[in-house]
């Protein structure tokens, strides 16, 4: 009996293993700011470096894609709070709906990944699952960043800048990952974006029914 209970009185946690883990979250974070200023900065080297990243779809999702998603509702939040629309919401729903715009983001980056791949053969391009998601995750980085304009609201319309910031970076990805022509690339990129915010309006129209 005594054993039991020196081992239900130990800590789940040691010092070494906390250590770790910060080790490991300030890793993922080096490398998604690494990621998001090399795709700004030199769009086709950083595509090149993605295209020979071995990794999986659940990786990219939950490694890149879930903590920059949380930017934008985050941000909503706090601009919110700060510009006291706030008080137009309850607290738990304001929470509630920015959980639940993460969560749709995520999915729409998933599906963003599944048109992708869907369309490459209409544009001449390779059918290959993994890179269309990496496309899909990489291309909407600027969409993700452009949540911070949501910490003062009149700037919001700064966010559009980002949609053509995704669309050239679709643009430069899509002949080195999928192998599509360059003179397809462009409307290849502006089909799936269009697409995509077709989706993106219902699956939000969806979501503000839970909201």
């Amino acid at each position: 009996m005594s054993a039991d209970n020196d081992n239900r009185a130990q800590p789940r946690f040691t010092v070494e293993e906390a250590r770790a883990k910060a080790q490991q979250a300030l890793r993922k974070s080096e490398f998604i700011l690494s990621r998001a200023y090399g795709l700004l900065r030199e769009p086709r080297k950083e595509w090149e470096q993605i295209k020979a990243e071995q990794t999986t779809v659940p990786n990219i999702l939950i490694g890149y894609v879930a903590p920059l998603a949380a930017i934008p509702p985050v941000c909503d939040l706090i601009g919110s709070t700060l510009f006291n629309r706030m008080l137009q919401t309850a607290p738990a729903e304001a929470l509630l709906r920015a959980l639940v715009t993460w969560g749709v983001t995520v999915a729409l980056a998933f599906l963003l990944g599944i048109l992708i791949n869907a369309l490459a053969e209409n544009f001449e391009a390779d059918r290959d699952e993994l890179s269309a998601h990496k496309i899909a995750a990489y291309s909407l980085t600027p969409s993700f960043l452009s949540g911070v304009f949501s910490l003062w609201p009149p700037l919001w319309w700064l966010s559009l800048f980002a949609l053509a910031a995704m669309v050239f970076l679709m643009y430069r990805g899509l002949p080195i990952l999928m192998k599509a022509p360059q003179e397809r690339a462009l409307s290849y990129a502006a089909t799936v974006t269009i697409a995509a915010m077709v989706a993106g309006i219902v699956l939000f129209s969806l979501a503000s029914c839970v909201t």
